[in-house]
């Protein structure tokens, strides 16, 4: 059974996560709608859980999707001359382009370095 503190924690968390459907998509009425149906949804379908660590897991995913939301989606708006003009906000994570100075070699196998040959790994 959730206790008083975790019932609290989740209900913070719901709160953030609507919070950060309005930072996220403030000037999209029909995006903002459908992420705060889907955090709802997915809010009252995980509300019968009664194993607090089962509990506490489903709030920080939803903490995770808030912080996700908040610094990493950017809306867009296409303007006449068909160029976009993106809507950054105060807290929209800015990365300072370090990686892409960096060799393929350097960033790791997802980032398109040769795989080994079977042959190789033998």
């Amino acid at each position: 059974m959730a206790t008083n503190s975790t019932a609290a924690a989740a209900v913070r968390a719901y709160r953030n996560a609507l919070r950060a459907t309005k930072v996220a998509f403030r000037q999209d009425i029909p995006m903002l709608a459908s992420a705060r149906s889907q955090i709802r949804q997915g809010f009252q379908q995980h509300s019968d859980l009664t194993d607090t660590t089962q509990i506490e897991e489903e709030i920080q995913k939803l903490n995770d999707v808030s912080k996700f939301l908040i610094q990493n989606i950017v809306q867009g708006e296409k303007k006449e001359d068909g160029k976009y003009l993106l809507n950054f906000h105060e807290r929209t994570e800015l990365g300072d382009n370090e990686t892409i100075k960096q060799s393929k070699n350097e960033m790791g196998s997802l980032s398109g370095a040769k795989a080994k040959k079977r042959s190789d790994l033998k």
